[in-house]
């Protein structure tokens, strides 16, 4: 089984039509993504459950991605959508991501506790790490970062 994560930057303004969208008409959802979405500027080029596994690195260390005025329209799009997060720009939030302030055994020994053991996971995980500081970095404020792993 693999999975695939990616990203997506949408109108900050366009969220709570996808939700509806998810809501009452999944293929009207993925047509209006793809009208209204653009791919984050950088591809991510690990399995989808590396990112997934960053990301209950960083829940586990209090390092939220998602704010929480967007969990309803999270919730909505979760539920055709594969696990969503959306993810607005946020002070100080691309410098808890620097990989630097995390180190690969750190990230190795998560990978490891969640039942994946491989050479390159603490390297997966910090460059899992440097994708989502730089793409949250390039968003502007009424831009949001729709990361789907599925």
């Amino acid at each position: 089984m693999s999975a695939i994560a990616s990203l997506t930057v949408v109108p900050r303004d366009s969220i709570t039509e996808l939700a509806r969208l998810a809501r009452t008409s999944p293929s009207s959802f993925r047509a209006y993504l793809a009208e209204h979405g653009s791919r984050a500027r950088q591809e991510y080029d690990w399995s989808g459950y590396c990112m997934l596994y960053v990301l209950t690195y960083l829940e586990e260390r209090d390092i939220d991605l998602e704010p929480p005025e967007l969990n309803a329209e999270s919730e909505a799009i979760n539920s055709v959508h594969g696990l969503t997060t959306l993810i607005t720009p946020s002070p100080g939030l691309p410098d808890q991501l620097d990989p630097g302030a995390h180190r690969e055994e750190e990230l190795a020994a998560h990978f490891e506790e969640m039942g994946v053991d491989f050479e390159e996971s603490g390297t997966a995980g910090l460059d899992t790490l440097r994708l989502l500081r730089d793409s949250i970095s390039d968003l502007r404020d009424d831009q949001v970062l729709l990361l789907n792993i599925g």
